[in-house]
């Protein structure tokens, strides 16, 4: 029964759930011509029709001996007549036997899943739970449904949510965790694996409320009765690892839509919103890595990000400090009750996101903060510090930071001491910033790692090869010195020298640095090879292309579609003629060998980079446009929502009312192709129409979006309201 602590009631969730239009109607339920009495039908005729029954739902049904063969019909025969009746003990009855006898497998998809909207429209019919759910029986056979249904391709939970409130409201959490545990099994819906360093992939500020593409409104209203389940048992701690192991967001239109069904019931209702609300927030702090990423990124937006800095760290903080506290403040103090823990990751980040903002304010308090949990910042709090103000170009911060992080008894590591060179470089202090090169290799370098050491010395290779003639010869003698005591030049090395090269139309220099990289045995990468080609076209060569394929292959680098999509991207972000013929010239190479064949990756690549900017007149984009999806028709290529997502943002990045034009003339055509217009366009769509203050046109946009049943996320609704608040003034 449900905890004494707390007596709910658990509400009727709506029946809307059920498609019920998939079944007869219910004032009139068709029978189906074998419905009638098995006497009135000839004999011959019925096991005709049985044979066809069963072979239509088995193709290998050959292989079946005639008493099973017999057997399985009559069960199907019965299962369609049951359906059809609207009978669930029949339909219960021959689903038995086909269990027993080990052939439940011979249904078919439809099958499991018109049952299961037949079972879920039962258990639904009534506000109380049915008593026959009492029954062990029907129990095993309503949960075999709901289980088998929910794990098709389709995905129909319609049973399976079923299942969980009627569990709910005979007051079983218990039941409904077991069930939910059973589901999780099947191959399509076991937790995925989270990979933290995945970070292009997660908005965190999305991560309160936005669904993946593989996130269905039913399996969140699963999970969402789970939560109800673990709210009765008064365990949020397992229901954020629940949460985490899951690998859903939880879209607010499905949440809102689930606590509404819970309104007359309030202390429940309360209960399960304060679970909503902590979850994302507990998992974001068990991902450190994409939490750090996303605090980066908001610090640096020009626009207020929403939730800001501030109330991300307000949130947490509270996490630590409420009396029912769910966060700890260090991975020391991880509890039953404190499942997740703060690192020193997320502290630096935050104080690094508040340095940025130039919140010195916060700043302080998180210093403070940190200090009554017993936090020390390490190494990594400094030096993402010291990275803040090499931002800024503030030399005297990076100094005085290093002064006072030495003071407090942390030792510099081979990233610290290449902050404080580069910020020396940056004030062209170069003597001094050799110094400190010099007190490295004694201090450091002796301790450490060849791969601690070398981006030390790549970043002083960059520096001085940026700094003029005269720098430059010190840094062919800094690349000797690493040849031969180490640690030994990499391909960012090289590639630091051949971009030098690049700038000073030194192709004989290039030439015998390639030379060395092949001595040296490092081949080059995308950069390497688009440097070349920049170079050859800078001087006029109109054989580029070809003679960077025949570096390629020298150096024995296999020309993928990667390879050469990128290399065809970077020439096109060089916005000039000479570039763009190389690029369609590389293009062209592709299409003529089998084995680098274009995908939509590289002909959306090389678009957008048409669009992006205003480099181009309109009639030469039309002219290009036409012909890259010419080229891609032959290949049978199309756009898919990412490419054109891509395309509209390329459009709306430049400036101009063309750009509007170009955009919406996408839009429309991913409209008219049916393509499906997911989270992500209708952010970028929105946010770049904002940006170029279309407002109105971006009003009718979101009127398509809601007219079209789209869950959109809260940033999505955030833009929605800027937006007309912006028609209304």
């Amino acid at each position: 029964m449900l905890s004494s602590r707390l007596t709910i009631r658990v509400p009727q969730f709506p029946a809307r759930i059920v498609r019920a239009a998939s079944f007869p109607p219910k004032h009139a339920p068709k029978v189906a011509p074998f419905a009638a009495p098995e006497t009135s039908v000839d004999p011959v005729l019925l096991l005709q029709l049985r044979e066809r029954i069963i072979e239509r739902h088995n193709p290998s049904s050959i292989d079946l001996d005639e008493p099973r063969r017999q057997r399985v019909n009559k069960s199907i025969f019965n299962i369609r007549t049951g359906l059809e009746r609207r009978d669930i003990n029949l339909i219960q009855k021959s689903w038995e036997e086909l269990c027993q006898a080990n052939d439940l497998h011979i249904l078919t998809g439809e099958v499991f899943e018109e049952i299961g909207r037949l079972v879920a429209e039962s258990l639904l019919s009534t506000v109380h739970p049915p008593e026959e759910m009492a029954d062990s029986a029907r129990r095993l056979f309503v949960e075999q449904v709901a289980l088998a249904a929910a794990g098709r391709p389709t995905h129909s939970t319609d049973a399976l949510n079923a299942c969980f409130i009627v569990y709910l409201r005979r007051g079983e959490p218990r039941a409904v965790l077991e069930l939910y545990k059973k589901f999780k099994q099947f191959p399509r819906t076991q937790d995925p694996t989270i990979n933290d360093t995945d970070l292009d992939l997660v908005h965190i500020e999305d991560e309160f409320d936005t669904p993946t593409s593989d996130t269905l409104p039913g399996r969140v209203t699963a999970f969402l009765a789970v939560v109800t389940a673990f709210a009765v048992e008064d365990s949020f701690s397992a229901a954020l690892k629940e949460y985490i192991r899951s690998g859903l967001r939880l879209p607010t239109a499905v949440t809102e839509e689930f606590l509404r069904t819970m309104s007359h019931d309030s202390a429940l209702q309360n209960k399960v919103d304060i679970f909503i609300r902590r979850l994302p927030i507990g998992k974001s702090v068990a991902r450190p890595h994409t939490l750090s990423k996303h605090l980066d990124r908001i610090s640096k937006q020009r626009e207020p990000a929403s939730p800001s800095v501030e109330n991300l760290y307000s949130w947490i903080l509270d996490a630590m400090t409420e009396p029912d506290a769910y966060i700890a403040p260090d991975l020391n103090a991880i509890s039953d009750t404190k499942p997740v823990a703060m690192c020193e990751l997320i502290w630096a980040s935050f104080l690094a996101a508040f340095l940025r903002q130039e919140r010195n304010d916060l700043a302080a308090k998180l210093w403070k903060d940190m200090a009554q949990f017993g936090i020390k910042p390490g190494i990594m709090t400094w030096n993402m510090v010291l990275t803040v103000y090499l931002d800024r170009r503030a030399t005297k911060e990076v100094l005085g930071a290093w002064g006072t992080m030495t003071s407090h008894g942390v030792k510099p590591d081979s990233f610290t001491y290449r902050i404080v060179i580069s910020a020396l470089f940056q004030q062209k202090r170069i003597a001094e910033a050799l110094r400190w090169l010099g007190k490295f290799e004694a201090d450091v370098k002796p301790s450490s790692t060849a791969e601690q050491t070398l981006p030390v010395y790549n970043a002083v290779l960059h520096h001085l090869l940026r700094l003029g003639r005269e720098n430059a010869k010190t840094a062919f003698s800094l690349l000797e010195k690493m040849e031969k005591e180490g640690p030994k030049p990499d391909l960012v090395s090289y590639n630091t020298l051949m971009g030098y090269h690049s700038r000073q139309s030194d192709l004989k220099g290039m030439a015998s640095t390639i030379s060395q990289m092949a001595v040296v045995g490092v081949k080059g990468d995308v950069f390497t090879f688009s440097t070349i080609l920049s170079a050859l076209l800078k001087v006029g060569r109109a054989d580029a292309p070809a003679i960077v394929l025949g570096i390629m292959r020298k150096q024995g680098v296999l020309a993928t579609v990667a390879i050469y999509s990128a290399i065809i991207n970077s020439q096109v972000q060089q916005q000039s003629t000479e570039h763009l013929q190389a690029a369609f010239r590389l293009l062209d190479e592709m299409e003529n060998d089998s084995g680098v064949v274009p995908n939509e990756i590289t002909y959306t690549s090389l678009l957008s980079g048409l669009y992006r900017g205003n480099w181009l007149s309109q009639d030469q984009l039309e002219l290009h446009r036409k012909d890259i999806v010419a080229r891609m028709k032959r290949k049978k290529l199309k756009f898919h929502s990412q490419g054109y997502n891509y395309l509209i943002k390329a459009c709306l990045d430049s400036e101009g009312s063309a750009a509007v034009e170009n955009a919406l003339g996408f839009y429309r055509e991913m409209v008219r192709n049916n393509v499906p217009r997911v989270g992500d366009t209708w952010y970028v769509l929105l946010a770049g129409l904002a940006g170029h203050k279309e407002w109105q046109i971006a009003q009718e946009i979101a009127d398509e979006m809601f007219s079209s049943g789209a869950y959109p996320r809260k940033s999505v609704y955030r833009l929605v309201e800027k937006i007309r608040q912006e028609v209304r003034q």
